[in-house]
């Protein structure tokens, strides 16, 4: 049986999960462990954290953790949940399909299970099986029934039908957010960002409190940015770029693109815009002061940077009107 100093560091490592805190979760769940090694909702958890990784070796090691769990309670339907979707992410679709037949077994009002069993069905090419699981989540033919198919070819990626199916839903709830987002995601999968960023600004218009839309908005602009600038339109990638940037400071763009906030501002000074210019090389400062920081690059090209970055500025701000000049070198010495 668990301690209390047990059972509140896991309530701790809970609240940590829910608010995307994962290192400060596995620093409570690690002192869990270490405090009483037999507590099966402790491996649970550091399953869970485990899931949100993005390298595979660690998500891997999330089936582990949610063996142990089941091991030391062998009715641990969520365990079973859990470790089954693990499986299915990794394509062992036997191991996920057992472990989602369990929890029908251990917990058959549980109904979400079913959409995970009809997309293992899918990617089998057993479609019919795949409508049945699908058919005891919900009726067919409402917004519910649409949207959890749409999920469903969403995991099996199969982003046309995904794309067809929220739009079906929407068509019958335009509140369903989660429908929105996940459309979203079928729409930059495919590389249509114009589409993708208006629904994940739809989807924040309606939870405006909602973080990941905004997160993932950026990381939209700068995907079509990167696609803009292979396509060679410079300034229109920049201006992307700048928008990205709005919404998440702290964006990196990648080195190979880095230089074309600079590109525009040297494309801008050419036609005599000179305060585009002056946009675009600040949106450049904020870049490697950027990388300088998360990056730690060395100090000698920090410096050879942003000297180059300074040296256009010193360009751009010549061509201002002399009123224009006056006021931007006020403004830089208020923001020192």
């Amino acid at each position: 049986m668990a301690s209390l100093d047990v059972l509140q560091l896991i309530e701790k490592a809970k609240l940590a999960y829910q608010s995307e805190n994962y290192e400060m979760a596995q620093v409570y769940l690690d002192e869990a462990l270490l405090q009483s090694p037999d507590v099966p909702e402790v491996y649970f958890w550091r399953g869970k954290v485990a899931t949100t990784d993005l390298n595979d070796e660690v998500i891997e090691t999330a089936i582990g953790d949610f063996t142990q769990a089941i091991e030391l309670k062998p009715d641990f339907w969520e365990a079973f949940f859990e470790r089954g979707k693990v499986y299915l992410y990794f394509e062992r679709f036997s191991e996920a399909e057992e472990d989602f037949k369990k929890v029908t077994q251990l917990n058959p009002s549980f109904k979400d299970v079913y959409s995970y069993l009809a997309q293992i069905e899918i990617q089998r090419g057993n479609d019919e099986k795949a409508m049945e699981y699908l058919k005891r989540v919900t009726k067919g033919g409402d917004y519910k029934y649409y949207y959890n198919l749409g999920k469903i070819f969403l995991n099996a990626k199969n982003y046309q039908l995904a794309i067809q199916n929220f739009t079906k839903a929407l068509e019958d709830n335009k509140y369903l957010v989660d429908a929105y987002y996940l459309r979203s995601k079928a729409y930059e999968a495919l590389g249509s960002y114009r589409e993708a960023l208006e629904d994940l600004k739809k989807a924040a218009m309606l939870t405006p409190e909602e973080k990941k839309f905004f997160t993932d908005m950026a990381q939209v602009y700068f995907k079509k940015a990167m696609k803009t600038a292979d396509e060679g339109n410079i300034r229109k990638a920049a201006d992307l770029f700048i928008e990205g940037l709005k919404i998440n400071y702290n964006l990196k763009i990648e080195p190979e693109y880095e230089k074309i906030l600079e590109e525009a501002a040297k494309d801008a000074m050419k036609n005599g815009e000179y305060q585009e210019a002056i946009v675009y090389l600040e949106f450049a400062e904020r870049v490697i002061d950027n990388r300088c920081v998360d990056e730690q690059l060395p100090f000698e090209e920090c410096l050879k940077r942003k000297n180059e970055i300074k040296n256009l500025m010193k360009q751009a701000e010549k061509g201002l009107p002399l009123k224009e000049r006056i006021l931007k070198k006020l403004n830089d010495i208020y923001a020192k």
